[in-house]
């Protein structure tokens, strides 16, 4: 018979390890317990005895109930989870992005017990194949969005803005590696995209080409299986077909072509306060609507090269960082109203408040404030049954409604 703490969820162990990059060995040299008991308690052999749990709790910042929670159940045709790179050596830096975006899949579905978020709208594209998708498709598609979204053909201020209002859940994170661009993927718990932009790059002009580009992958990929993703040549397809979606989104062709009237490297950095968008994306989004041929463009990106503009542009610095800021919202809405404490929510989500505050896009140190005496307010409830100002009998809603 097994002794220990019942419930206690293995994989949620293992899930903190990753996320920290640590092993077995150097997680149990931190808590004295050796490495093979730590393996029994995440394959499920064994359990940890209370004071191992508090251990765990202390020395990850987690709450209890975090180890009591069960991951969610894995389905047997799971939607991929798109990188912009499958090298090996970027393995790590991919297992933690998929990781944070998993759990902040867990946390919205948290919050959507008490509200609701804003209403999807985002078309897609009923293909399974990658391969039945052109070139004019991708066009027509992102015209799509533009149109539903009513964003005409000028520059888009706001790429994440964008993505927000249309129902997409998006937070920005530190991956720990500065070549790791982002991750998206749609939720088998609730049919909702997840995007995760990193922190990591310090280009605000690329992290918008890279929430597009994630964008792509939604609009165009949704319906596409893991198995078909994980073959390599169909991975490198996709990835195209997402990096000229984002071209596109960025990039209509109706403006764009008229304000590009003779393509050269100063013309196009002229350009770029006003699209947000790199040299770079500019000469691959001429190469794309046939502004430049073969030649040209070859000139146009040694130019580049030998301006030693490959790894910063001019103007990089001038464009501010697009922040999420829709779990922000939620979790003030559900603050401010006092469905939750901001330390009985750290407790229920039971992650470190330092990884929720991350996920969240909350300013640091949020959950772990102490109101002071004067904001404290002594919350007051409404009956079951009141009258409104006709008289007639209502009762109070159970779903609070998300504010924009």
């Amino acid at each position: 018979m097994r002794t220990g703490v019942e419930g206690f969820q293995g994989a949620r162990l293992k899930q903190l390890r990753a996320a920290h990059s640590l092993t077995l060995v150097e997680l149990g040299e931190r808590i004295g317990r050796s490495s093979s008991t730590l393996s029994a308690w995440e394959n499920g052999a064994q359990l940890p005895e209370a004071e191992s749990l508090g251990l765990l709790c202390r020395t990850f910042g987690v709450s209890r109930l975090w180890f009591l929670k069960r991951v969610p159940v894995a389905v047997e045709n799971p939607r991929p989870y798109f990188f912009r790179n499958e090298a090996a050596a970027y393995k790590q830096a991919r297992e933690r992005s998929q990781l944070y975006l998993t759990w902040l899949q867990e946390i919205s579905a948290f919050f959507q017990d008490a509200m609701d978020w804003p209403p999807l709208n985002i078309p897609m594209m009923e293909v399974d194949d990658c391969r039945q998708i052109s070139d004019d498709d991708i066009e027509d598609m992102a015209r799509l969005c533009r149109q539903r979204w009513n964003l005409g053909t000028s520059p888009i201020q706001d790429v994440i803005q964008v993505m927000e209002n249309a129902g997409i859940i998006c937070t920005r994170a530190t991956l720990g590696d500065v070549k790791m661009d982002g991750v998206s993927h749609v939720s088998m718990m609730d049919g909702r995209p997840y995007v995760l932009i990193a922190e990591d790059k310090a280009n605000a002009i690329r992290n918008r080409f890279d929430a597009a580009h994630e964008l792509g992958h939604i609009v165009l990929h949704s319906q596409i299986s893991e198995s078909q993703y994980a073959k390599g040549a169909y991975y490198k397809r996709m990835e195209e077909q997402a990096h000229r979606f984002a071209s596109a989104f960025l990039m209509p062709a109706e403006s764009f072509s008229q304000e590009v009237v003779w393509p050269t490297l100063d013309n196009l950095l002229s350009l770029k306060p006003r699209w947000k968008v790199s040299v770079a994306a500019m000469i691959a989004r001429c190469r794309d609507l046939s502004l430049v041929n073969e030649s040209l463009e070859l000139r146009l990106w040694k130019g580049r090269s030998s301006r030693k503009w490959t790894k910063s542009e001019p103007g990089d610095n001038a464009v501010a960082f697009e922040r999420p800021k829709l779990m922000m919202r939620g979790v003030h809405l559900l603050v401010e109203n006092g469905v939750f404490e901001r330390d009985a929510l750290v407790n229920q989500i039971g992650l470190a408040p330092a990884t929720i505050e991350m996920l969240c896009n909350l300013s640091e140190g949020y959950l772990t404030a102490q109101p002071s005496t004067e904001d404290r307010v002594v919350p007051i409830r409404l009956k079951q049954n009141q009258r409104n100002a006709q008289g007639i009998d209502s009762k109070p809603a159970d779903v609070l409604e998300f504010r924009r």
